[in-house]
């Protein structure tokens, strides 16, 4: 079984911890030295002499988390460089504290202890002791599937005696400095944590799976696809899912970043989601309201609008209504504001939701997978995006298997390579689309003749999520950049509300059998696929039940079969729909052909026969095309009949009798009657029915005793699609 995280430089916490602590010597990590080399690679942050120095050093009372009245200090000081996308997300847990065990594990096991604390004066604890900590921590962070846990010490870089990066506004709390010096020596270095997005912080903190939107109105947008009230309840059920959600104001052309708005908000500045709640206004007929609870990470300013800690609104709302919400917005940079004024000040919302995997949860429990792959130039995987039709299906191909109705999440992340691009670090544009395909594929596509299901919009961004809704059947998903010719390394987390069957293709087409050229000398093992859709089944005789059509194909004189069960999707008035599409490999064109036979499910027993056809495909598989066929479904039944009687057919019964015409006879020797019916079968070139019924003459003689026979039946219509490649790439 594989451990449930990483050791970063294969450093063992517990080990490095004991040792120092017994040897009575601080911890000094070798792997990410106080040097300039763990600060900078190309521009120093700041000037000045830069010292590092122990967090006992910098105040006497440190600790790793405080807390106040059960709440973490939701202030944060931004430092030297511009990883505010980084302070923000600590921002944003901040107000998750029970998410902290996921980042800082055991932290209260990990923090300083005094001395003076009752019964902390012995063993273990003895070492921790502000005085004798050894220095030493560690953190968890989420990387491509792994957790991975880095070891630290305790020396910060300062200048003048003052730390040069992150911080919380407390000094006595260390936590966060920690952190981005743990995540700075994952990374390689600080600088290397210049520019970024929350989004991307909230996923390697918590391992979460991230959804964007854009809150705007136009083509595109979240406001587009639903109404507000629609996004209101999206967004309340999310929180109250446990998704961590930010919002904040894009910085657009003519606007400078960080600037401070009249209502108070700032530019470009991640807010986090606290909270969604409803309230009752008396002044509007008792009209409901939906308010959001925001939080600024940096504590300095806030709204100062409608439903603001100021605003005359609140008289509007009941005395214990209006207590309780102001109750909870005592921390400075908390606030409220209606969601009407939330949609139209702020540009993009984040989503990062925990997705339950465990196996013992009473809660909905997601289904997942993952893959790691790459886009490069050795494997010919380059093919850009599917406007590139010529080389669009080189991409790494994935196969899904649906066979419930089922919601399907899909994370497709790329590797940042922070370290090694650090002077032109851009982010590849990259997306996935997703296609219908045959029931029974099994081998890669390349031909541009599949709907598209589902996609993505392309975006340069290190992860990009995206929603799909798959019905029943087979589909393949496709990643890729936009452009061709671009090489990356990926990784794709699939998430299902019903387990799935995923794999990657990577055959283009069968494989010759070691004993196909001794058997079959000179001839080619496949020279082309035929593709058939069965649309639907008309029946003469309406009847309920699950229904089904046995499809084989075969060719070579029928010592190739190949053979696939077709499942109904609806029945309605004798009318079957099925719309499923199979492929089958052709060896020999001349001598193939489809038999159908159509029959209803029994829970015990055989199941019924409902009549069946045959389609030699020699007319099509020459021409190419699609053809639409239209065949009468023939059913064999046992009948009476007078002595001596042929089987089939009623002497003097039909005098005009058409060649290759299907007849269908019923005896009735109570009046001594026959009635015959004759119709012609339906073509793709000839779709004409003829229908005739009569009665014939009775006969003089009566029969003594009716006798058995076999009599052709007219059970009713089916409708294909028929459709022939030469080769057997498609």
């Amino acid at each position: 079984m594989s451990p449930k995280y990483i050791k970063f430089n294969n450093q063992d916490y517990k080990k490095i911890f004991m040792q120092c602590a017994r040897n009575g010597v601080n911890f000094c990590d070798e792997t990410f030295p106080h040097a300039d080399s763990s600060l900078w690679r190309i521009k120093p942050p700041v000037e000045g002499r830069i010292v590092w120095k122990r967090c006992k050093e910098l105040t006497s009372n440190p600790r790793l988390v405080i807390f106040e009245n059960d709440q973490l200090n939701p202030d944060i000081a931004q430092g030297a460089i511009g990883n505010c996308w980084l302070a923000e997300a600590l921002g944003v847990l901040a107000a998750h504290p029970h998410l902290l065990q996921k980042i800082i594990p055991q932290w209260e096991k990990q923090d300083w202890i005094h001395s003076e604390e009752p019964g902390k004066k012995l063993g273990i604890y003895h070492f921790r002791d502000t005085g004798r900590h050894p220095g030493i921590f560690r953190f968890r962070f989420y990387r491509y599937g792994q957790w991975i846990e880095v070891v630290v010490d305790d020396y910060l870089p300062t200048v003048n005696g003052q730390l040069i990066y992150s911080r919380s506004k407390n000094p006595d709390e260390m936590w966060r400095s920690l952190v981005e010096k743990a995540y700075a020596k994952l990374c390689g270095c600080y600088e290397a944590l210049e520019a970024g997005s929350a989004s991307d912080a909230l996923v390697d903190l918590t391992g979460t799976v991230p959804e964007i939107m854009d809150i705007s109105r136009e083509e595109g947008g979240i406001l587009s696809k639903m109404s507000d009230e629609d996004f209101g309840i999206y967004m309340n059920i999310a929180y109250k899912n446990g998704g961590l959600m930010s919002c904040s104001i894009n910085v657009d052309e003519g606007d400078r970043p960080e600037e401070r708005l009249p209502n108070g908000l700032v530019i470009g500045h991640a807010y986090c989601i606290t909270g969604l709640r409803r309230v009752t206004v008396s002044w509007f007929r008792n009209k409901e309201v939906l308010l959001v609870k925001l939080r600024n990470p940096w504590g300095e300013v806030e709204w100062n609008g409608s439903w603001s800690n100021r605003s005359p609104i609140w008289e509007t709302v009941n005395f214990h209504t209006r207590n309780k919400l102001k109750g909870e917005v005592t921390q400075r940079g908390d606030f409220w504001m209606a969601f009407e004024d939330f949609i139209y000040n702020f540009s993009t919302l984040v989503i990062c939701r925990h997705l339950n995997t465990s196996l013992f949860s009473f809660k909905k429990r997601w289904h997942s997978v993952m893959f790691r792959g790459e886009w490069s130039e050795g494997t010919d995987t380059l093919g850009g995006c599917i406007n590139n039709v010529e080389t669009f299906y080189k991409n790494p191909q994935y196969v899904i298997t649906v066979k419930k109705p089922t919601v399907v999440i899909v994370a497709l992340m790329q590797d940042d390579q922070r370290m090694e691009r650090l002077e032109a670090f851009k982010y590849l544009t990259i997306g996935y689309v997703c296609l219908k395909v045959e029931e029974n594929r099994k081998y890669r596509i390349h031909e541009p003749t599949y709907d598209v299901t589902g996609q993505v919009t392309y975006l340069n961004a290190r992860e990009v999520t995206g929603r799909l809704e798959l019905k029943c059947g087979r589909y393949i998903l496709i990643p890729s950049t936009y452009d061709p010719g671009k090489e990356g390394v990926y990784f794709m987390r699939l998430f299902s509300s019903r387990h799935l069957g995923i794999g990657l293709l990577t055959r283009d087409a069968p494989k010759k059998k070691w004993w196909y050229p001794i058997v079959y000398f000179r001839k080619s093992y496949f020279v082309g696929l035929v593709r058939v859709q069965v649309s639907s089944a008309n029946l003469n005789k309406a009847g309920g039940g699950k229904t089904y059509i046995q499809l084989t194909f075969s060719d070579m004189k029928e010592r190739n079969r190949q053979s696939v069960r077709v499942l109904s999707t609806s029945c309605n008035k004798g009318t079957i729909n099925f719309g499923s599409e199979y492929v089958f490999y052709v060896r020999d064109p001349v001598h193939s052909s489809l038999q159908l036979r159509l029959c209803k499910s029994k829970l015990f027993g055989k199941d019924d026969f409902l009549g069946e056809t045959f389609v030699p495909l020699e007319k099509y598989t020459g021409k190419g095309g699609v053809w639409t066929i239209t065949k009468t479904l023939i059913k064999t039944v046992k009948s009476h009949g007078p002595p001596g009687a042929v089987p089939g057919t009623i002497p003097g019964a039909i005098p005009d009798a058409i060649p290759g015409a299907v007849t269908t006879e019923e005896y009735q020797p109570s009046t001594n009657e026959a009635r015959v019916r004759k119709e012609t079968l339906s073509f793709a070139d000839s779709s004409s029915t003829e229908l005739r019924s009569g009665t014939s003459k009775p006969t003089r003689k009566r029969a003594k005793r009716p006798v058995k026979r076999l009599v052709h039946v007219n059970a009713g219509e089916v409708q294909i699609r028929v459709s022939y490649s030469k080769g057997f790439l498609a």
